[in-house]
């Protein structure tokens, strides 16, 4: 195959993921020329609508689905949070690429207040809510009367935030980074949530830092969404271009996606409900998942949370396993919210 033509999305952020997977097919195959091909999507054109409005996830992933069942393109890159549960007949996941950060990100007007965390949090999550290594909001624990208007169109966020802090209003958001940190500097919300992966693959913090204060949120109380962080690869099933990407692939991230995904399949929930499934590799040195349960030797610990139902399970590092514990997990859930 002398040149594999790679689709994308047009955001900035979605041609930096697909630079990523250029370069990493460059890295594994020295002589293989890609071209990218530019796609818009259903969710790039219609930007007035919630998401939750749009239907499944396909809004971000059918277009270039339809290019690769058409050959206009050989393989195409997805952020792999937006992808349908369902992906289209004779299509499949060639390769992931190693994870990113999987947290997400609270961001403030530099110097600007923070949300009041709700009574039952403070003490136990206030040193620890924004991770252990970064810095505090400076007006933490804030204003308690005063309404903050957190921009989010996530369902997720939206539940999460609501049990995290007590004077959070949240508001739907849509566009890109860039213009979601316009709407925010030009005081149209009090802060924004964004996925972290996606500010550090564009270096956003440090373009922003005289404007913008960024506090990753600890996963202890603000869980992923299942495959935040992961760049996905997709092309026909069996075909030259699904093989060479083989070569790109990430065992460790494969795993997490795969059993993240079951989970949210077993639940049968898509980007209208508030889902989320979150799997990793833990050594003992980190000592702890989401539980602070410690083990000797690594384990993959599961979190997953639907509704209001939040779960997590601990196993040994094997695909079966994690499939094991995504149906167990998916079980539970189930059983809480019945």
């Amino acid at each position: 195959m002398d040149k594999l033509r790679i689709g994308t999305r047009g955001s900035k952020l979605a041609l930096k993921q697909a630079a990523l997977v250029q370069e990493a097919l460059s890295r594994a195959c020295g002589d293989m020329v890609t071209e990218l091909v530019i796609l818009r999507t259903r969710g790039d054109r219609i930007q007035d609508r919630p998401l939750s409005e749009l239907g499944d996830k396909g809004v971000f992933a059918s277009e270039l689905e339809q290019a690769l069942l058409t050959g206009q393109i050989d393989l195409a890159v997805h952020s792999a949070k937006d992808l349908p549960m369902r992906l289209a007949d004779g299509l499949a996941i060639a390769a992931v690429l190693p994870r990113a950060d999987a947290r997400d990100v609270l961001v403030v007007p530099k110097g600007g207040r923070a949300p009041v965390l709700r009574q039952g949090l403070r003490g136990e999550c206030e040193g620890t809510l924004m991770g252990k290594s970064a810095a505090q909001p400076k007006a933490m624990p804030g204003d308690g009367a005063s309404v903050f208007r957190l921009g989010t169109g996530s369902r997720r966020r939206q539940l999460l935030a609501g049990k995290v802090w007590e004077n959070v209003i949240c508001e739907e958001i849509r566009g890109n980074v860039d213009t979601r940190l316009r709407k925010l500097r030009e005081g149209s919300y009090d802060g924004i949530i964004l996925a972290k992966a996606g500010l550090d693959r564009l270096g956003t913090a440090s373009d922003w830092e005289g404007a913008f204060d960024f506090y990753p949120i600890s996963p202890k109380v603000f869980l992923p969404a299942a495959c935040q962080g992961i760049i996905a690869v997709e092309a026909v099933e069996g075909s030259v271009a699904a093989g060479i990407c083989k070569e790109i692939s990430d065992a460790e991230t494969e795993l997490c996606y795969t059993v993240e995904r079951e989970a949210l399949a077993l639940l049968s929930a898509d980007c209208s409900e508030a889902a989320a499934a979150w799997c990793r590799r833990v050594s003992p040195d980190q000592g702890v998942c989401v539980s602070e349960r410690a083990y000797s030797e690594d384990r993959i610990c599961l979190d997953v949370m639907y509704a209001d139902r939040w779960v997590d399970l601990t196993g040994i590092v094997n695909l079966e396993e994690g499939r094991k514990m995504a149906r167990l997990a998916a079980q539970m859930v189930r059983n809480q919210t019945d």
